[in-house]
């Protein structure tokens, strides 16, 4: 009988921007087949207008990866052309189950890592996956995330609060037991702007465009009673404080959230504030 083949161990590190968004867009999007102990195989297929992403997830990877293509008729479109990352390499695709992108059909037990990990990056590839970003008909922002996964749906309610000081229900639907969870207008400019905090960030790029947009929304002055935002002006010195600090310890120190402080700094650097 034949022994087990010893491989090489291959540590990720979540607490990387590169490797969280990947976690978070494999668990939404990519598929873990196979065994870990014998072959296997991640994969992610994307349309191929967001084909760059995958050359990006691919220059991460701790091992050798392959991009390639395929046109089908799918229910949405009679030509539809994707893009799909492969890789086979045990020893990641093993370090990637031991950060939750498992084995076999996850959709409801995605889960975020147990270990510290770059939060902004896991959640911005949750939503490159199963997010939407955008305007409404009325021309207000909105982000919303749709999950099977209750540990999913929690993460993302526990993080809306902490960063934009908004309550959210991750109660699912009873007719699939779907979570679809939405933050409008001044929480949505701050959650986009949390997510998406550089223009350079790992990302669908149609997105990222999309949270610029909304990072640098704000209400009209005569308006922003009706959308709840209480106006407190900034400073130069609280602008110090939002460039110097990160947005929790900066958003600590100005007794403001921690999207306010992300949705800011978006503006300062961009020329909008």
């Amino acid at each position: 009988m034949r022994g087990r083949t010893s491989i090489a161990e291959v540590v990720l590190n979540p607490e990387m921007p590169a490797v969280a968004y990947a976690i978070g867009l494999l668990q939404a999007d990519g598929w873990h087949e196979g065994n870990l102990d014998r072959k296997g195989r991640i994969s992610l297929e994307v349309a191929v207008r967001d084909e760059s992403v995958l050359t990006h997830l691919a220059q991460a990877l701790p091992c050798y990866s392959s991009i390639g293509h395929r046109s089908r008729a799918t229910n949405f479109s009679p030509h539809s052309e994707t893009a799909t990352l492969r890789f086979y390499d045990r020893a990641t695709r093993r370090a990637f189950a031991e950060l939750g992108v498992t084995v076999g059909r996850k959709a409801t037990e995605i889960r975020p890592p147990l270990t510290p990990f770059a939060e902004a990056d896991y959640l911005r590839g949750l939503l490159d996956g199963d997010g939407s970003i955008g305007f409404t008909r009325k021309g207000e922002p909105f982000v919303s995330f749709v999950t099977a996964s209750p540990l999913a749906a929690e993460f993302f309610c526990r993080t809306v609060q902490k960063v934009c000081g908004v309550e959210r229900s991750c109660r699912p639907n009873r007719r699939d037991g779907v979570a679809n969870v939405m933050v409008l207008n001044h929480a949505a400019a701050q959650l986009a702007a949390w997510a998406w905090y550089s223009p350079d960030v790992i990302g669908v790029e149609r997105k990222r465009t999309a949270a610029a947009h909304i990072a640098c929304w704000a209400p009209p002055p005569e308006k922003a009673g009706r959308y709840g935002v209480r106006r407190k002006r900034w400073t130069a010195a609280d602008d110090d404080i939002v460039l110097e600090y990160g947005p929790m310890e900066a958003a600590e120190r100005l007794g403001r959230t921690a999207g306010s402080v992300s949705a800011r700094r978006w503006r300062l650097r961009n020329g909008a504030a």
